[in-house]
């Protein structure tokens, strides 16, 4: 072997480690190590409902079966959803929001037509949309941040 030929074998193979390290640098999985990574592909549609509008607050996955006792809520969910939900996401927003503001707004109207908080459900794996609320405060604590 020349000179010239085993300096590029050892420049490619070289290369081939880095490239080994590097990959070896990233998950298997695209995960945020928390029970709330499925809600990271679903953050675009959270963001679309509120019209990409106020500072996004946090993520809560729910397990729709841990709705507790409250089956009409577990239906209703269902129902918003066109399927049965395994899992939504609920992602808080602080602004000010008002019905209008909002895509596929549910519940009350907030006194004086506007509130700080807009909480987006959405349906996950499908990534479906099912309601945005208009809220005077956070309904529950939001634990993780997706950015």
């Amino acid at each position: 072997m020349t000179s010239r030929r085993r300096a590029v074998a050892t420049w490619l193979v070289g290369l081939l480690v880095v490239a080994a390290i590097l990959g070896a640098c990233t998950s298997p999985r695209d995960a945020l190590g928390t029970n709330a990574s499925p809600c990271y592909q679903a953050l675009p549609v959270a963001a679309a409902a509120v019209h990409h509008r106020g500072t996004f607050q946090g993520v809560r996955l729910i397990d729709a079966q841990r709705l507790g006792s409250r089956d009409q809520l577990r239906a209703v969910v269902s129902l918003l959803a066109g399927h049965r939900v395994r899992n939504v996401c609920a992602f808080s927003y602080r602004g000010a929001y008002s019905f209008g503001q909002v895509e596929r707004p549910l519940g009350h109207q907030p006194p004086g037509s506007s509130a700080p908080y807009a909480v987006v459900l959405v349906a996950t794996p499908q990534n479906t949309l099912l309601a945005t609320f208009v809220l005077e405060h956070q309904p529950f604590r939001f634990r993780h941040n997706l950015l």
